[in-house]
């Protein structure tokens, strides 16, 4: 079975589908989440080879890692490519209430007119990581193959219950506080990484979300660089691990600020730096002083 998904994308789906041996397509993101482009090239390209991809998995509102959201058009756009080539959208929309700013898009599934997206959501990232409580929507042909694949003893129905009076109440607050923080922490993470890694830390200031995905010098291998990180208590994403081919997320890793305080988000950064140019050379000296300046 083939596969087509952004580039850079969700670890776990990855893995998901790495060990059903599945062949993993990327298509190129830009800044405004997956290239159609690109997409239309590899759909034309497949069609030629006969080969018939079984669905688009895109996370088009704050994509993971990248933070990227999808423009309307671009969305009406991948459906078009969709219905033409006959392939469905596995749409993952885990963190469309995590976007800080204006108002989110559409999403695929309200725009979809040829009944072939899945649309799936989450609660764990929008009010607690602990409450594994996530939804689909999709047409019953679909759904009902979908719950044969289910995998826990069975859905927690008080969990679910207590879960709905919360929303019907005190969702929307809580949203717009949630996000208010994390703002403003993206904002700590932001300055932190200017002033310690200066120039050397390429990344695209996000509008939601929880991550930040940061390009360092071609130099940087991210997977060994992670290793020494977390014996001096340094966690983060090597970007290997979130990208359809190692190769070009070698030197990029992804960074969490949901949980870590202000103060350690600061002095965490402060700390990668220094691990960083004492097994890289990178950042230097030189770039630190000239952005601190």
């Amino acid at each position: 079975d083939t596969v087509l998904v952004e580039q850079f994308t969700y670890a776990g789906a990855l893995t998901r589908l790495r060990r059903r041996g599945v062949n993993i397509i990327g298509i190129p993101l830009d800044q405004e989440g997956l290239r159609t482009d690109c997409l239309a090239e590899t759909l034309e390209k497949l069609r030629r080879e006969g080969t018939q991809a079984k669905y688009i998995y895109t996370i088009p509102t704050v994509q993971n890692p990248t933070g990227a959201v999808m423009g309307e058009q671009r969305r009406l756009e991948l459906l078009r490519l969709a219905a033409d080539y006959k392939v469905a959208v596995f749409e993952d929309e885990c963190y469309a209430d995590l976007l800080w700013e204006g108002t989110s898009p559409p999403a695929l599934r309200a725009m979809d007119e040829q009944h072939q997206v899945i649309h799936i959501g989450s609660f764990s990232k929008s009010i607690a990581p602990a409450l594994r409580v996530g939804y689909v929507v999709a047409d019953w042909p679909v759904m009902s193959r979908l719950l044969s694949c289910k995998t826990d003893a069975g859905s927690g129905a008080l969990e679910q219950m207590v879960l709905a009076e919360f929303c019907a109440r005190h969702f929307d607050q809580h949203v717009t506080a949630l996000n208010q923080r994390l703002q403003q922490k993206a904002q700590t993470l932001v300055e932190a990484l200017n002033q310690y890694f200066g120039t050397a830390a390429e990344f695209t200031r996000p509008d939601g979300g929880i991550f930040l995905w940061v390009k360092l010098p071609a130099e940087v291998d991210t997977l060994a660089l992670a290793q020494v990180a977390a014996a001096e208590g340094i966690t983060f994403n090597p970007g290997p691990e979130w990208s359809t081919d190692a190769e070009p997320a070698r030197s990029s890793l992804r960074i969490c600020f949901a949980n870590p305080s202000h103060d350690n988000l600061r002095a965490g950064v402060a700390k990668l730096a220094e691990i960083c140019a004492r097994e890289t050379g990178i950042p230097s000296r030189i770039a630190n002083i000239g952005q601190a300046g």
